[in-house]
């Protein structure tokens, strides 16, 4: 069997609870992080696109569900997938965050075979949102009225009401109380880095609120791209844990390659035949199994050169070109986002090559003096965002004892400086050292062109960037050939037309069944998502 034949999952969304555990791949940082994520402490998890935070959360829900009847801490996942088409807010953001929770809650409920007691706050609460002529909506009809508002352009009626958050997080107390619950474990996905800059802070601020020895808030949250707003500081309000995997580490070659296993077992010949280039594919991943998967796909059927052409495109290309769009996303920090690349490509990925030759110790690694200019500063959290970058310990002392950053620059990158990737590769990551940085002073010359760039913070009304996705070509879809050509005989050929249309309609094609309707589905929401941050 060829890896071209075989079907890897690239996201979490395609996977049931029950089939999660079974792709775990548990590493000693992997399972502090669940462990911490099943405390009663507030966790804000953060990591670049595709490193697994998604994973992890629904790998904590499927623990403390394993655990329930002893430990009765009862899991609550929601996902925010659909706040980007949220036009509206000021008055309407808030509503279908609580809306989203109460839902979540009310079908964990369910889902554990319990009830809501009839004379429970959380019950009162939920039934006196009102309506216009007496009309008394369930959260579902609050939460759908503003999610498909995108659709009509029609404003949701302000009589929609729902409980202050204070009430609500009072009311989840007494529920859990009433059940014998010790606690509610709610791990929100794809929260603040799907919402522009004003729903960011109106989420944290939710997050605040409802903190109580009854209720810990988890959420998953991108580095770079994140406004905490005044009143809720990460450090002080929730526990940060960045998920990242150590390319030092005896044991992350053998992780890596078990995460690909775990998904096909059979594959299991093809890579002991080419260890040494699928080694070096995972440790060009710099801890991503995302794009592990993808480019060991690219790669299919596995072999040297196959490889070494799938590093060269995905690296020299598509990451690039990934960072570069952020510009159609954040059109205020377009200067960043183009002299970050400028940056990395001419200024740092040169020099790591050329120091990395004939050397005993090999680098992948920069420091930014902490006096290098805000904007310089600015550019690297986008970077960061995109993967490029994975910010280090800060308050490193470099040469004549300056303090500043360090940053490990994507090994994927490094290794496609090389004509060979592999032979580099395998030099670099047996003889890679984090303490080797190339240094970037506080004035360096590269830092010259964006010095006096005025930063502003996007803060534009989200129906500009919406209309705009919602108009772009399915070519923008993280689908295959095959599947945008089945959205393409059902005349569907914007990202839109996808998003509005059923799994039941893309059903009714030939060879697409519910796992194919469901990767096509959640292509078309995750091109939204990804997009709209803000």
């Amino acid at each position: 069997m060829t890896n071209s034949s075989v079907d890897l999952f690239y996201r979490t969304e395609d996977l049931q609870l029950d089939e999660v555990l079974g792709y775990f791949v548990e590493t000693s940082g992997d399972r502090a992080v669940v462990d911490r994520l099943k405390s009663r402490s507030p966790v804000l998890l953060r990591g670049s696109r595709g490193v697994g935070k998604s994973f992890l959360l629904r790998v904590a829900e499927a623990e403390l569900r394993a655990a329930f009847d002893r430990d009765k801490i009862l899991p609550v996942y929601v996902t925010f997938a659909r706040a980007g088409l949220i036009r509206q807010t000021e008055d309407g953001f808030l509503p279908w965050m609580i809306s989203k929770i109460s839902i979540g809650i009310k079908r964990a409920l369910v889902t554990y075979g319990l009830s809501l007691p009839t004379d429970s706050a959380l019950t009162a609460l939920m039934q006196s949102t009102s309506g216009p002529a007496g009309r008394n909506p369930t959260d579902e009809v609050v939460q759908s009225e503003y999610e498909e508002f995108w659709k009509n352009g029609e404003p949701v009626p302000s009589g929609r009401l729902v409980p202050d958050p204070d009430v609500l997080r009072d009311a989840i107390d007494d529920l859990c109380q009433q059940l014998e619950l010790k606690r509610i474990a709610l791990l929100v996905d794809e929260a603040a880095h799907v919402f522009i800059p004003e729903q960011q802070r109106q989420f944290f601020t939710l997050m605040r609120d409802l903190r109580s020895p009854r209720l810990a808030v988890k959420a998953a949250v991108y580095p770079g791209a994140t406004s905490y707003g005044e009143s809720f500081q990460p450090t002080h309000d929730a526990t940060v844990l960045d998920v990242e995997r150590s390319l030092t580490d005896a044991a992350y070659a053998a992780s890596m390659r078990e995460i690909v296993l775990k998904q096909d077992s059979r594959l299991s010949r093809s890579i002991e035949q080419y260890g040494e280039a699928f080694d070096v594919l995972s440790f060009a991943a710099t801890g991503n199994p995302r794009i592990l998967l993808k480019t060991f796909a690219a790669s299919a059927p596995l072999n040297r050169n196959r490889v070494q052409e799938s590093i060269r495109n995905y690296y020299r290309e598509d990451i690039w070109a990934e960072h570069s769009n952020l510009a159609e996303r954040y059109p205020g920090h377009r200067e960043l986002i183009d002299w970050g690349r400028n940056f990395i490509e001419r200024d740092v990925l040169p020099v790591l090559h050329a120091r990395n030759q004939g050397s005993s110790e090999s680098s992948s690694a920069i420091w930014i003096h902490r006096d290098a200019p805000q904007t310089v500063r600015e550019a690297l959290r986008l970077l960061c965002y995109s993967g490029i970058l994975l910010e280090g310990v800060s308050g490193i002392r470099a040469t004549r004892s300056e303090v500043g950053t360090r940053y490990i620059v994507n090994l994927g990158c490094n290794l496609a400086q090389d004509a060979e990737p592999i032979q580099y590769g395998s030099i670099v990551r047996s003889t890679l050292s984090v303490k080797r940085m190339q240094e970037f002073g506080a004035n360096h010359p590269a830092f010259k062109p964006i010095e006096q760039l005025r930063i502003e913070r996007l803060e534009l009304d989200s129906n500009v960037a919406l209309e705009a996705r919602l108009a772009a070509s399915i070519d923008d879809l993280d689908l295959t050939d095959f599947q945008k050509s089945k959205l393409e005989e059902l005349n569907l050929t914007t990202i839109g037309a996808v998003l509005a249309a059923s799994e039941t309609d893309f059903q009714a094609l030939f060879y697409v069944g519910k796992v194919r309707s469901r990767q096509m589905r959640n292509a078309a929401v995750m091109a939204v998502i990804e997009y709209l941050s803000g």
